[in-house]
């Protein structure tokens, strides 16, 4: 599966008027983002979620190559929060459960997209059956996840997106020999060609490198 393309802009940098060059730049974008999604449609668990984050982007003349979903919001939209590392979350769902501490032992489920390019599904755990398991802030996550699901009650939904200017920092290293050292990985082959492709492209820009995830923590258990 995979949903339509949307771009996502941020902008994490310089307060300079823009220029010339930043203009042309976030021109090309907005046509490029006049034809993509109305949003993402993730399935986790038993439902469907549906939460709208673009018509048209709102075109940050101060940036010129950073990922952003605040800048494509619609009025009504709930915005994204912007946590110290420069990844983006949103709570879909508040659990009831107990609260996520480092060093608990998570079980979460999860879906991924790429999601600065085409939106292709990375993986789905509704569909692999396959939930990822794994000890807070002991080098077994990938830091967004580590980050993402600490202070989450069980039960709960997250939303977060990873910058692909930060892919290489947050998330999955550029490096092919180490990339999947630390989960979540991809059991699929279509799912990891996918994240792979995304990261090893010479062509493609930093931003085309975001992702997306949302996880649920289904169960914590405490050591």
């Amino acid at each position: 599966g995979r949903v339509s393309r949307r771009a996502v802009l941020t902008c994490r940098g310089s307060h300079t008027p823009h220029s010339k060059k930043s203009s042309l730049t976030v021109s090309r974008r907005t046509c490029f983002l006049q034809g993509c999604s109305q949003g993402f449609v993730l399935a986790l668990g038993g439902g469907v979620l549906n939460l709208s984050l673009a018509h048209q982007a709102r075109a940050d003349a101060e940036c010129e190559s950073c990922s952003n979903s605040n800048s494509s919001l619609k009025e009504g939209d709930r915005e994204f929060t912007l946590l110290p590392s420069g990844m983006r979350v949103l709570d879909l769902r508040e659990g009831t459960g107990r609260t996520v501490e480092a060093g608990d032992e998570v079980v979460a489920d999860w879906v991924g997209y790429t999601a600065g390019y085409q939106g292709k599904r990375i993986e789905s755990t509704r569909q692999t059956d396959e939930p990822f398991v794994f000890r807070v802030g002991k080098g077994e996550a990938i830091k967004a996840f580590d980050e993402a699901v600490l202070g989450m009650k069980e039960g709960g939904l997250r939303r977060f997106e990873i910058p692909g200017e930060l892919v290489d920092e947050l998330a999955y290293t550029l490096n092919p020999k180490t990339r999947y050292d630390r989960g979540p990985v991809p059991v699929t082959f279509a799912g990891r060609r996918a994240l792979d492709f995304v990261l090893d492209s010479s062509t493609l820009k930093p931003f085309n490198r975001t992702l997306l995830f949302d996880v649920r923590v289904s169960n914590i258990r405490r050591r």
